[in-house]
């Protein structure tokens, strides 16, 4: 049986259609992905993303301890700052990717997603030893929003008035008091668009909802499901767990060595042959069907890959996505690679991550 949101009878009389997402009932859509997707890009979209994990890590020596595990350096992470960082195996294979949020000295607020939450606190849990940590799973019992678009710091500014947001850049964070819990508000999405996530308990975040949901700012806010999120995430070149990331593949294959710490990622290279299968991200450059996960990629005659992900972007109309290949590839070649769609080839290039 799946996991419900404590927002399940919110969307419920939204109208919500619902999708299994790990093991969690979640909305998909309202009415349309498409429309939901432009009200991101245009104005503010607000998602429940209560399905992923939350992890309280606190304790004297819970900053050296996390920042062995993690891939990153979390030293660079002052208070009230967050980053994207990775959990990785013995051999470099990615655990989870995750969001670190500091919120005090020695207090963290670590964001799993819904598939590894499991697998992240055994092996966190499995780290501890003797170290002076206590590590809290919350998860399920956090309500988590995001408040997505160009006009979501607006929407938000009228919200909470006793926070300068036009002050909060990327990945800064705040914590506000509630009636019943703290509000940890952070900067940051998976989107492409501006935007910010807030964390708090489920009577706090029930009502933080319909607050937003029915604010006075002025500002045209709109429900959105999983199936925009996952569109949005697509054109901004962000990678899915599962999909473009997993324990086989280490962060230099999925092409993000730009989030690992230098020693780590020099490691990491010199362990990493150049003939290992690696992530890229493509664009179609005729009108073709959407890209789906498993459809084959050539270079002329020679299968080289599959898709991992893939949509029609609904900014550009383009086939767009990620591919898992096993061969070396070049950048922004308009005749040497096509894509297998439906019984024909369609051409393909690709591009450095995003469109957007």
């Amino acid at each position: 049986m799946s996991l419900l949101s404590p927002l399940n009878e919110q969307h419920k009389a939204l109208g919500a259609t619902f999708t299994d997402f790990s093991g969690w009932q979640m909305p998909l859509h309202y009415g349309s992905i498409l429309k939901e997707h432009l009200y991101v890009r245009e104005s503010v979209g607000l998602f429940d993303i209560s399905h992923m994990g939350a992890v309280f890590i606190s304790g004297r020596e819970s900053a050296t301890w996390l920042n062995r595990l993690l891939a990153n350096d979390l030293e660079l992470l002052a208070v009230e700052q967050a980053h994207y960082s990775f959990l990785l195996n013995d051999a470099g294979g990615v655990i989870d990717d995750l969001i670190v949020y500091r919120l005090a000295e020695d207090v963290f607020f670590v964001v799993p997603n819904a598939s590894g939450v499991g697998a992240v606190t055994e092996h966190l849990i499995g780290c501890i030893g003797d170290a002076d940590v206590r590590l809290e799973n919350r998860s399920g019992s956090v309500v988590s929003i995001a408040i997505q678009g160009k006009r979501s710091e607006a929407l938000l500014q009228a919200v909470f008035p006793q926070i300068d947001f036009s002050r909060l850049e990327k990945n800064d964070l705040k914590l506000v008091d509630g009636k019943s819990d703290s509000m940890v508000i952070a900067r940051t999405g998976y989107t492409g668009s501006d935007g910010f996530e807030i964390f708090t308990d489920i009577e706090e975040g029930r009502a933080l909802w319909d607050r937003l949901l029915n604010n006075d700012s002025g500002v045209e806010c709109h429900v959105c499901g999983l199936g925009s999120r996952d569109t949005l995430r697509i054109e901004a070149g962000y990678p899915l767990y599962g999909n473009e990331l997993n324990t086989s593949l280490t962060p230099i294959q999925a092409g993000l060595g730009f989030f690992v710490g230098a020693e780590l990622k020099a490691s990491l290279k010199e362990q990493t042959p150049n003939n290992l299968p690696k992530i890229v991200y493509f664009k179609v450059l005729e009108k073709a069907p959407p890209p789906r996960n498993g459809y084959e990629i050539f270079e002329g005659e020679n299968s080289i890959g599959k898709v991992t992900s893939g949509c029609l972007s609904p900014m550009t109309h383009e086939g767009i996505g990620f591919a898992l290949v096993n061969a070396k590839i070049s950048l922004n070649e308009s005749e040497k690679y096509s894509i297998f769609i439906r019984n024909r080839k369609y051409s393909l290039m690709f591009l450095k991550r995003g469109i957007i």
